[in-house]
Formats: C-alpha cells, structure tokens, sequence
C-alpha cells in the first residue's frame, strides 16, 4: 500500500478518480505487530476524497460502493478502502450482503440563475475577455457546451490540465503560445474548472493584470476564489452554466472582440514561428525542439499522447497540437515523474483500436521503465520515445544557470541504452542520433504491433541555450 502512495498523492492534486483497496492484517491481531501492520487508514486520509476500514464482512461491498460513489461525485479525486485479510476469508449470504448494481447518481447541476445573469452582464460589458479551460471542463463532460459557448461568443481561450484539447488546436479561437500576453492584458478573465494554483500564477499580479475581474464556475465551492477575490463565482456543472450563459448574452459579441482576438492571435503567431524557427535545426546532437517536431509530425487524431518528464515535456507541449479532449495525459500539477507507462498501458487498455505514444524523459523513463515488460507480457502494443538528454534536466540547467558546473549536483545521468533494455524485455528498440531517422522511426514503431522504445540522445546544453529555464528547484 505505500507503493501506492506516491501515484495517490499525484490523483489527489490532478482530480483524478481512483479506488485504491489495500489488505491488513487480520483484526485479531491489530496492535500485535503483525506483518506489514501499520495506520494505513491514517496515512491516506490527507491525500484523498475519504478513507475507510472495513470491520466486517458483511459492509464490503457497502462501504466499497460508498467510496466509489465519493471518487466520482463533486470534484473526483481517490479514495480508500482497507479489508483486514480475516474479512476476506469469512462466507457471507448474498442477501446479507448486496451488491449494488447503481453506484453513482451524477448531477449535471445548473448554476445559480441570477449568477448566471451577472456574469453574462460582466461579459457582455468586457473589452478583452479570456476563457481558461482546465480539468474541470474534462471531468464535466463539458466539451460540447464549451465549443458551442466559443463560437456564440468569439472570446479567446486558454486550456491547462486534462482541459487540453477540449477545442481543437486549427479552433480559431483555441490559443496556447499568447497566454502570457492576453492574461496580462485581459480586463475579465472567466475561469473554468481550473484552480487558480502556480500554473496560473495563483491569478495574481503579474501573471494577471491587476485590474481585471475574475469570474469561476467549478463543481466544487471550495476552490472558488481562492488565492484571489471575485466578481463571480458560481457552482455548478461546467457545461450547464456555459448553455445558461449563452442564453443570456447578447447576438453581437464577436464582433465586438475582433480586434482584441487579432491582439491576441498577433502575438500566438508570433511566438509560433519563433519556435517553428528552433524546430527545423539539423543540429547533432538534437536539439529538444527538432525532437519535438518530429513527434507532433507523426501524431494523429486516434493517437494518445502521454507526457512523463521535465524539459522534455515541457518542450513537447509547446509543439504538439491536439485534436481532441482526453488526447494528452500526464502527471498533472503534482509533477509526479514515472507515471509514463502506467498511464500508457491503461490507456491502451482503454482504447486498443488507438495509438499510444509514450514521451518520456531518460529520469522519468528510468523510474518505471520495468513496466514495458508489462506491455509486452499483456501483448499491448505502444511507442516510448524518449528524450535522453542525459540527466535530470528541469533541476540542472538552474542550477547551471544561477550557479555554475561547479555546483551542478546530483543531476547528471548517462545516456543510458533503454532501447536495449526494452529489447531485453521482448520488446523492439532503436538508437537514434541523426535528427533525420527521427520521423521513420516513429513511423515504424507506430504502425507496428510490437512494443517499441526509441531512445534518442539530444543535446544537454540545447534547452537552456533556448533561455528556458525551469524553477522547478
């Protein structure tokens, strides 16, 4: 159950849905100092919606129904349930003990109706209005209605976290590389189940301007308004506030933000091509940018992407474009490094008739490697890709950067051969230096039946020459 912990804590700050049921010793020997006995309950109660303990045979499936139903109401998140091993060996009628059939009874509840008056009323009144769209609009359902609220309104929108994708990057109104910009400039920023934690800035100055007036909708009241006041903050499913929001605005509002979204697009187009420009480099070693182009050239539509690392990631996801919600997984806010295959084999499982693309960074990749034997035991063909810039690279280039090599510690790695490892664990393997073999390599792995890890050694220095440098430390 410790083992457990870890990933936990990563579904907890990602909201994500777990049931996690862990054994125990058996009750008649609680407090005796039998194996593995420890306050497991305790342990796990500050990481999840609720933790129980069964104490009799006959509340299993109770109390198991009881925590699914916790995961997945309100705002998800995990939950758990710990059976002593003695209960798991006790014979119990069926009619003492039902199982459900019904576990959740979701509520798709509106907002509050003047609420939604007010807001419209702020909106309508803006003059450079941003959407930010993050988790919540995924766990919602809340898609449709958000696609459908773009196009009546033309305001610009942001995604973060499992609310990427939710409009399709060519969405004329769907903007990555502006944020920055348009945050700083907005006069109303209109939140959707996304927290306002570091990612945003904690929506404080100067990430957002300092006047602009900031409205939430989220499942969950607790998150509204924390670490800044608002005009409006309204509980309620995502995408039915977005439907009683449409109808309440005026006909006329795109027309209205034309300039302010040709400020905005100026700008995403600007900073594209500035990336486009470190895309194209025939450097050797490879630079982080060319890797990542090659990857978003050979990323369709039916391909998952899960993303398992620092620098490396956090360059990919400035240079793949997604088409879909749910087309991008990774470690969510908690920076949870090593979740990469396990999140692609459940992917896989989910969607066999779909492409799954592991990117992964050689740190990251090295933590839980040992799980592509899983895929290929199970027989679930996927790609790993890894950028192999030898080392721990969200925590060196800082400290080469604010230090200097002669304080760079404990960050270094060597460019380890993880495609022979793969191919020593039944799977399919290449090593590629050549920024030119990139793009077949995938195209093979890709369209094959085999597990596969291409192992690509980039330049260790060539992130940071970009001026990107993360405070991860």
């Amino acid at each position: 159950m410790t083992d457990a912990v870890t990933g936990i804590a990563n579904a907890h700050a990602a909201r994500s849905p777990v049931l996690l049921i862990g054994g125990a010793a058996p009750l008649g020997l609680r407090g005796l100092g039998a194996l593995q006995e420890m306050e497991q309950v305790a342990l796990l109660r500050p990481i999840t919606k609720g933790a129980w303990s069964v104490a009799e045979t006959r509340q299993i499936p109770e109390v198991l129904t009881t925590a699914i139903r916790t995961a997945l109401s309100g705002r998800p998140g995990p939950v758990f349930v710990e059976i002593p091993v003695d209960l798991l060996l006790n014979r119990i009628e069926l009619r003492l003990a039902p199982i459900p059939e019904r576990y959740v009874h979701r509520s798709a509840m509106p907002g509050d109706p003047d609420l939604v008056v007010k807001l419209g009323h702020l909106l309508s009144r803006a003059e450079r209005p941003v959407v930010i769209a993050g988790s919540g609009v995924w766990w919602d359902d809340a898609v449709k209605p958000l696609g459908s609220f773009a196009d009546a309104t033309g305001v610009p929108t942001f995604m973060n976290g499992a609310g990427r994708g939710s409009l399709p990057h060519d969405h004329p109104l769907a903007f990555a590389q502006a944020r920055g910009f348009a945050l700083a400039n907005a006069d109303f920023v209109l939140v959707l189940g996304a927290p306002l934690d570091f990612r945003l800035g904690y929506g404080r100055t100067p990430t957002f301007a300092e006047d602009a007036l900031v409205a939430m909708v989220d499942c969950d009241p607790v998150e509204l308004g924390r670490n800044r006041p608002l005009e409006v903050g309204i509980t309620g499913h995502i995408g039915r506030v977005l439907e009683q929001l449409v109808d309440v605005l005026p006909a006329a509002l795109p027309a209205r933000w034309e300039e302010w979204r040709r400020r905005v697009d100026v700008r995403e187009r600007e900073a594209r091509a500035k990336l486009d420009a470190l895309c194209v480099a025939d450097d050797v070693p490879i630079s982080h940018y060319r890797w990542a182009a090659e990857i978003a050239s050979a990323i369709t539509p039916d391909t998952i992407v899960v993303g398992d690392g620092g620098d490396v990631v956090g360059c990919a996801s400035k240079i793949v474009r997604l088409s879909r919600a749910g087309q991008w997984l990774d470690p969510g806010p908690f920076g949870c490094l090593g979740i990469g295959p396990s999140f692609a084999i459940a992917a896989k499982l989910l969607h066999p008739d779909q492409r799954v693309l592991l990117i992964a960074g050689d740190g990251a990749f090295g933590l839980n490697g040992m799980e592509m034997e899983t895929a290929v035991r199970f027989g679930l063909p996927l790609t790993c890709i890894v950028g192999n810039d030898g080392g721990w690279g969200q925590i060196r280039n800082p400290q080469l950067s604010f230090w200097g090599s002669e304080r760079a510690v404990a960050t270094s790695l060597p460019t380890t051969r993880y495609d022979l490892m793969v191919e020593a664990l039944g799977g399919r393997g290449l090593f590629v230096t050549d920024p030119r073999e990139i793009g077949p390599a995938l195209e093979r792995a890709l369209g094959s039946s085999d597990v596969w890890c291409i192992n690509v050694a980039l330049d260790p220095e060539a992130y940071r020459r970009t001026g990107q440098v993360s405070m991860a430390i």
